[in-house]
């Protein structure tokens, strides 16, 4: 049997300055992925909100964790997504998708967005407002929605749908609550 030289020196350890940075960079990558692993949910009201003909009505939306929304697009809808009630996107509201009978009655609040918290007023609540409603977060790493239920009272004949009286002293109670 003959004798081969053998070189070992691929086994010599990398200078310590390398290996720290090498796990710097690991613990910092894997950090990095354990974050972004937290699923990000779109919260809006929760429960069905009353509005009162001719009022006034919020439609908060926020997500959760808490992100800086200024960069995404943000939509209200009313039943489906096409029905656009409202689209904020490229940091500006867009206008022209918008459904005919929500022109000129809706505002976006954006004092928070950079919190990921909206809020859409819809002014002049008329009959045909009720219904279902949702808003959408979309970003290049994610997308969701929420919906709620929009009831209208006084939507007929000057009378209040069935059971709005007591909804009604539920909202009087929470609001003199406050």
């Amino acid at each position: 049997m003959e004798d081969f030289p053998v070189s070992l020196d691929f086994l010599k350890q990398v200078p310590l300055p390398s290996n720290l940075f090498f796990l710097t960079y690991l613990l910092l990558f894997l950090q990095h992925e354990e974050a972004n692993s937290e699923e990000v949910k779109v919260i809006g009201p929760g429960e069905s909100i009353l509005a009162i003909v001719g009022e006034e009505v919020d439609f908060p939306c926020q997500l959760s964790p808490l992100l800086n929304a200024e960069d995404m697009e943000i939509h209200w809808f009313q039943s489906q997504p096409s029905d656009v009630v409202h689209l904020y996107k490229g940091r500006q509201e867009l206008f022209d998708r918008q459904m005919a009978q929500f022109q000129n009655r809706t505002k976006l609040v954006t004092t928070e967005i950079s919190s990921g918290k909206v809020v859409l007023l819809l002014r002049s609540v008329v009959p045909s407002d009720e219904g279902l409603y949702g808003c959408s977060f979309l970003s290049n790493n994610f997308s969701g929605e929420a919906i709620w239920e929009l009831e209208v009272a006084g939507s007929c004949c000057g009378q209040a749908p069935a059971g709005t009286e007591e909804k009604m002293i539920n909202l009087d109670r929470a609001a003199l609550l406050k």
